[in-house]
């Protein structure tokens, strides 16, 4: 005679609810400085090597996303006034 399976643990919303998901930390690309949370922004690098192409987008914090976004913009504005 086997004995009976117990039965299978199924977390509940509650349970699920109320748990905290586990804090990401990354490194600013720019600074260098550690920051919790998803990244305000990322960079792209791109190389090749022969045929092949790799892309990667490493984290930014939200300071150095903010300052590379702006000094874009304002490169981008000054070539348009002095392309028109």
């Amino acid at each position: 005679m086997s004995l009976p399976e117990p039965p299978l643990h199924h977390p509940t919303t509650d349970t699920i609810e109320n748990e905290a998901p586990p804090k990401r930390t990354f490194r600013c690309d720019h600074c260098d400085q550690t920051f919790d949370g998803d990244p305000a922004g990322s960079g792209l690098l791109v190389w090749t090597r022969g045929e092949e192409v790799r892309y990667e987008e490493p984290p930014l914090c939200e300071e150095c996303a903010s300052n590379i976004t702006a000094s874009a913009l304002l490169k981008w504005k000054v070539e348009e006034e002095e392309e028109g």
